[in-house]
């Protein structure tokens, strides 16, 4: 569901839903439109917008805000079957116009959504979904604790490493 328009390249041509680039039909996959039933947000287009990319390679799949709103995104990977196995949803992805957000079509064991909420080129979230699972929210904070807690265990370790010298060197005075 959108206030976004999508963008697929591979080999030389590009899938686009984008007005002023707009292509539905490539060698690799087709682009086709949907009415969406519920409002998504503030949007001049809010259709559905379906990719359907022939399987093999993996496809970047470029996703980027042309209002505010918010988006559902889901990848579903066939079976030998033909029948969709595995789906993975994203739900509710706030957007705004200058939101930008980059995946990858593979089979794989996860999917990941990675969004630039303010398009200054570094990604400000992280979404991650395995096999039929529901996208959630990939929290680092802990890396900076353990970052700081190394770099106090070092300062207090270099303290006392000097105290002990100073110690040292006034006894042998």
């Amino acid at each position: 569901a959108c206030p976004v328009d999508v963008s697929v390249k591979y080999k030389g041509e590009t899938l686009c839903s984008a007005e002023d680039g707009l292509n539905t039909r490539t060698a690799f996959g087709s682009l086709t439109f949907e009415d969406n039933k519920k409002k998504s947000g503030e949007s001049s287009d809010n259709r559905v917008k379906i990719l359907r990319l022939k399987e093999g390679a993996d496809y970047d799949i470029k996703i980027e805000g042309n209002g505010r709103g918010y988006m559902d995104y889901t990848i579903g990977f066939m079976d030998k079957s033909g029948e969709y196995s595995d789906l993975r949803e994203f739900s509710n992805i706030e957007i705004n116009r200058r939101t930008v957000i980059d995946t990858v079509a593979k089979t794989s064991d996860s999917t990941i959504l990675n969004v630039d909420q303010d398009g200054d080129g570094k990604y400000d979230l992280k979404y991650k979904a395995g096999k039929n699972g529901m996208g959630k929210l990939v929290d680092n904070t802990y890396i900076i604790y353990i970052v700081i807690g190394c770099a106090a265990f070092i300062v207090i370790l270099t303290v006392f490493i000097i105290i002990k010298k100073s110690v040292k060197s006034k006894r042998n005075a």
